[in-house]
């Protein structure tokens, strides 16, 4: 019981801001107008700040294996490669099937795992959690940036994916934040505070916006998708991965951060940068919201068993 109200305390309060979003798109409070420039704010703006700093609170003690880093890596790259594959077969609209690839392999590790890790492991290696920021963060982005590109305007251009990649703002937050964890010096403390208030803003506002986007009408429609994309991110991977990381020998917080990486719901930033770059936004903020609800059940599972199995 402990296990499955530490994660619903994680995943409910997602889940109220979104629908507090709902309620106020609903009354009439927030014009169309109003929900696409908040939207654009927060793919521009507090997004890449937010991850910047997620990249430069890494600490340099943070020890972990590296081969964890790699296997979560090669993971994420691998169900990429699958789902490029196989949704291209079940998926006819193009403004779709980058949507549900990019939901196959992109979890909200940042805004959902790293509270949860810290609540598994409050007196453990928090150096685990932080560090698998970089086998997340970068690739989830630059991969999404490539799935959505591919299948921009009807057909491959593969100059316009690798553009978009280099443009994206939020490939451009994960890069100036890993450089600035590099410098031999700390930042004043008031370029500190300016970036901490402009990234505490990223997490409710996208949430915020993904509710108030939210059209209930259309998710019969979506159904379908919205089911085979819920499968694949809750299921379907975990399942696969988490059985090799189990044979491969990982163990205790080192599984665990794997665990959350693989098993978490579809990043809320996943909505943002559909709606921005010509995907299916209302099928990409219907598997955030979908995902981050079944995410409750799935990931007390997942707690539960590995707890009694002594993997963590």
């Amino acid at each position: 019981m402990d296990n499955f109200l530490l994660t619903l305390n994680i995943v409910l309060p997602v889940f109220l801001v979104m629908v507090v979003g709902y309620v106020c798109k609903a009354a009439g409070m927030i014009p169309q107008i109003a929900e696409k420039t908040m939207n654009k704010l927060v793919f521009n703006v507090f997004l890449p700040v937010s991850l910047a700093r997620s990249l430069m609170n890494i600490q340099e003690d943070s020890q972990l294996n590296p081969w964890v880093l790699g296997f979560c890596a090669a993971g994420v790259v691998a169900t990429f490669l699958a789902a490029l594959l196989v949704v291209p077969r079940v998926e006819k609209v193009n403004a779709r099937r980058g949507v549900l690839i990019q939901g196959s392999f992109r979890s909200n590790y940042a805004i959902f795992g790293l509270p949860l890790a810290e609540a598994l492991f409050p007196q453990g290696d928090g150096g685990v959690a932080a560090m698998m920021v970089i086998a997340t963060i970068p690739v989830f982005n630059v991969l999404a940036v490539i799935s959505l590109e591919f299948f921009r305007g009807g057909k491959c251009d593969f100059k316009r994916v690798a553009l978009g990649v280099l443009k994206n703002p939020l490939i451009w937050g994960c890069a100036i934040g890993f450089l600035v964890s590099k410098l031999p010096f700390d930042l004043p403390d008031f370029a500190l505070s300016t970036v901490n208030k402009l990234a505490s803003v990223a997490s409710p506002l996208a949430l915020f916006v993904l509710g108030a986007s939210i059209d209930l009408k259309k998710i019969r429609g979506n159904k379908g998708a919205l089911l085979w994309g819920t499968g694949v991110r809750l299921v379907l991977v975990p399942a696969v991965l988490l059985t090799i990381a189990y044979f491969l020998g990982f163990r205790g917080a080192e599984f665990s951060a794997l665990m959350i990486a693989f098993g978490s719901p579809c990043a809320v930033s996943s909505y943002t940068m559909a709606a921005q770059m010509g995907g299916d936004e209302d099928l990409a903020g219907q598997l955030v919201m979908a995902t981050t609800v079944l995410c409750s059940v799935t990931m007390f599972l997942m707690i539960f068993c590995f707890k009694t199995w002594g993997i963590f």
